[in-house]
């Protein structure tokens, strides 16, 4: 049984080293490259410390525990790092998350003082993985990218369980508890894993991989008869200001024009050029809040109440994307603009 483990061990760590390869000599160096490789960095030394043979050794050995220690410390958040960035064009990391990482690497090295840390390492593993699923549904909402679409809720769904089921057995029988059996049938999950990956990222056309910033150029040439039909249509609906819409989704615009959602997304993506629906929205609500903005005679008219003209539900929303777009606050834009008059 230890044969089979190693095997197919050593078959997802050969999977990761290629893709890792790939990474590195094929795409342009960014944030979301590095993160996709201590992605797959991360989940390989996982996938080795948590092999039959590594815990054997472990168990007499305090250096290789402490290396132990390490990999489960930091794999769970670099996984997470790693799918957030891949999946999501608009993903910063925000104070909470780093907070929440920084409160539970320490408990991965404190377990052998209290079982209170032992519990607290699982926990805390147990919502990263879950995490995941918020995410994969939340981002799902309003990407336009069609190469990344249906793979991300089935492959980050299928990686927070796996996160979830492995991480409860731990908790549950303890590492001594283990049986030969599971430690087969986790090695095969992570192969799958690795290997639908390993198929999606090399395939993957590069509009995934561009950067944030970069909007891919309109290709109105790929759409058919009836998607430039749906584009014009389209075109219209943005005139008459739909956008303004409070709450306005890819699906309620579908609704609207009476077409297929996937369509939309497609048209959307390849004959403008966005890569995000809310993004698209935003563009033009930001531009005609910027017109009364910049209006002396509608100087005294609140921020929130050009917040709710322009489709915003609420103020918070309307200053990031606004910040987002124009590169300062609404406030900041005004009084710029109407003392340049």
């Amino acid at each position: 049984m230890e044969l089979i483990d190693v095997i197919l061990r050593s078959a997802s760590v050969g999977v990761g080293l290629l893709l890792i390869i790939h990474f590195l000599s094929l795409r342009p160096f960014s944030r979301k490259t590095l993160s996709a490789v201590l992605l797959v960095f991360a989940a390989s030394l996982m996938v080795v410390v948590s092999s039959m043979i590594f815990k054997e050794f472990a168990a007499i050995s305090a250096a290789l525990q402490i290396i132990s220690d390490l990999v489960f410390a930091f794999s769970a958040p670099l996984i997470a790092w790693g799918l957030l960035e891949l999946f999501d064009d608009d993903f910063r990391v925000q104070p909470w998350q780093l907070a929440f990482v920084a409160l539970s690497i320490p408990a991965h090295f404190m377990s052998g003082i209290d079982p209170i840390f032992v519990t607290i390492c699982h926990a805390t593993s147990i919502m990263i993985y879950s995490y995941l699923f918020f995410v994969a549904v939340e981002t799902g909402r309003h990407d336009l990218v069609q190469a990344r679409c249906q793979f991300r809720f089935w492959f980050m769904s299928a990686a927070g369980i796996a996160g979830i089921f492995f991480t409860g057995m731990h908790a549950y029988f303890g590492d001594a508890g283990l049986t030969e059996n599971y430690f087969i049938l986790q090695a095969s999950i992570l192969l799958s894993l690795c290997i639908l990956f390993a198929y999606w990222a090399l395939k993957v056309r590069e509009i995934v991989w561009a950067l944030p910033n970069q909007k891919p150029s309109k290709d109105i040439d790929q759409l058919s008869p009836a998607e430039l039909s749906l584009l014009q249509k389209l075109e219209t609906s943005m005139v008459e200001d739909v956008w303004r819409q409070e709450g306005l989704t890819i699906k309620t615009l579908a609704e609207i024009l009476e077409a297929p959602e996937h369509r939309l997304r497609r048209v959307i993506n390849v004959g403008l050029g966005y890569r995000n629906f809310a993004h698209f929205v935003n563009e033009h609500r930001i531009e005609a809040a910027c017109e009364v903005l910049s209006d002396p005679v509608r100087a005294d008219v609140p921020i929130i109440t050009i917040a709710f003209e322009v489709g915003y539900a609420s103020l918070g929303p309307f200053n990031r994307a606004f910040r987002d777009l124009v590169g300062e606050s609404p406030t900041q834009y005004r009084k710029r603009s109407v003392s340049a008059l």
